[in-house]
């Protein structure tokens, strides 16, 4: 199977390295975070959003509008920190002036050192008592509304050949590219999801069916595919969908 590059879902950067004993059993021990700051990044985003000024998918469309040099230089949690630092000035959280500060002191090793007195928390804030409580709970996007859906266990369907949103050109979409114009069959119908066609860019929820689609491996990767009955399963939102013609 090739390896994805996850902006637009395109492929072609060669196999995954998947480590395998002898038993050609998959074998994985790398830690959770690889260093010490990718947890630190992966825990600032996520406090930063139980502000409330965004939603998942807004946040992700902003690390997919990183500039494609940045994108394709940066690692992974430096476009999740270059995405959040984008997101704090245009929602007004902080200013650019106040990050270059805070950064040029942090450089020249001046960086003000606060007394749990002097600092004033949101009512917002995430306290350390409260963190395990609070991420048990989840984000759900299933949404109980009344839609029913169009495709049935088993349909054939082909994916859309083009970015499917219709509100925003260039707009966020969970159809990976290397999908599109694909045939597959419905595997199961999973209720109503928040459509993040539309959530991304603040336009509502717009709860709407989401399937799960198996496709063969041979159907998205053509001769690249390791093995041809090998199977992929995504899940993609009505709209990105059609009924295979007959």
């Amino acid at each position: 199977m090739s390896r994805l590059h996850d902006m637009g879902g395109r492929f072609g950067d060669g196999l995954i390295p998947v480590p395998r004993d002898g038993k050609n059993e998959v074998t994985n021990f790398e830690p959770t975070f690889k260093y010490e700051w990718h947890a630190k990044a992966w825990a600032i985003t996520l406090a930063s959003g139980a502000l409330g000024e965004w939603n998942l998918d807004i946040s992700r469309h902003y690390r997919e509008c990183l500039p494609p040099k940045d994108y394709v230089n940066f690692s992974y949690y430096e476009k999740w920190l270059a995405a959040l630092t984008n997101l704090l000035i245009d929602k007004e959280l902080i200013s650019l002036s106040e990050l270059k500060e805070y950064v040029s002191a942090a450089e020249n090793g001046i960086l003000k050192k606060f007394s749990d007195n002097d600092i004033k928390l949101d009512q917002r804030t995430w306290l350390a008592k409260d963190v395990q409580k609070t991420l048990g709970w989840g984000g759900p996007s299933v949404r109980d509304i009344d839609i029913s859906p169009v495709f049935n266990t088993g349909d054939k369907v082909i994916t859309q050949n083009y970015s499917p949103n219709k509100d925003i050109s260039g707009g966020h979409t969970r159809l990976p590219k290397y999908a599109m114009g694909r045939v597959g069959v419905i595997y199961s119908y999973n209720n109503n999801h928040v459509f993040p066609d539309k959530n991304a860019h603040d336009l509502g929820e717009n709860p709407l069916p989401l399937y799960t689609v198996e496709f063969k491996s041979s159907e998205i990767w053509g001769e690249l595919a390791e093995n041809e009955n090998d199977s992929i399963f995504l899940d993609l939102w009505e709209p990105y969908l059609k009924p295979f013609p007959n």
